[in-house]
């Protein structure tokens, strides 16, 4: 008798087994991400969504849970109307008067979309990487998410020592 006759084996796909040279990191992760059962906690949703976006945008993820944490307390239904009379709604804060044409681009039709926690992160994430490509310098991008015109350097100093202590 051989010993792996007697070892129970794991089944895997046949594709996870001989997967193509083409087939890269991201289709796997999104084929694993959008795999995962719908009755993830909070935390767990926000944590995939946050690992997706920042492998897809190369945005480090402890900047992107400071800004979180920073912009909502990590709350999805967080909502701000500003002196403007816009509206930043979510986690991310994302302003839909703001991003007009990023919301034409994801079909975004109406602004209570953005309480979607997935919908938000990916897109406050686009706006960070749209940022960072404008600026080259994460403080920079960070400072460009609430204006670069503001007075916002103590937003991005808060932003980056908390990014410092997350673990990840």
């Amino acid at each position: 008798m051989r010993i792996e006759d007697e070892l129970p084996l794991k089944v895997t796909r046949d594709k996870h087994i001989a997967s193509k040279p083409q087939e890269d990191f991201q289709s796997i992760l999104s084929e694993t991400i959008q795999s995962l059962p719908n009755n993830l906690t909070l935390e767990d949703r926000i944590r995939v969504k946050v690992s997706e976006v920042s492998a897809k945008y190369s945005i480090p993820p402890n900047i992107l849970l400071a800004m979180i944490k920073k912009e909502s307390n990590f709350n999805p239904s967080a909502y701000n109307r500003n002196k403007d009379g816009t509206q930043d709604i979510g986690l991310m804060q994302v302003n839909y008067e703001h991003n007009r044409s990023l919301m034409q681009e994801y079909g975004i039709k109406d602004p209570k979309q953005l309480y979607d926690v997935e919908l938000n992160i990916e897109l406050g994430a686009r706006i960070l990487y749209e940022n960072y490509k404008r600026y080259k310098s994460w403080p920079l991008a960070i400072k460009a998410y609430n204006g670069i015109s503001a007075d916002n350097w103590d937003y991005v100093k808060s932003v980056l020592e908390l990014a410092n202590k997350l673990r990840w």
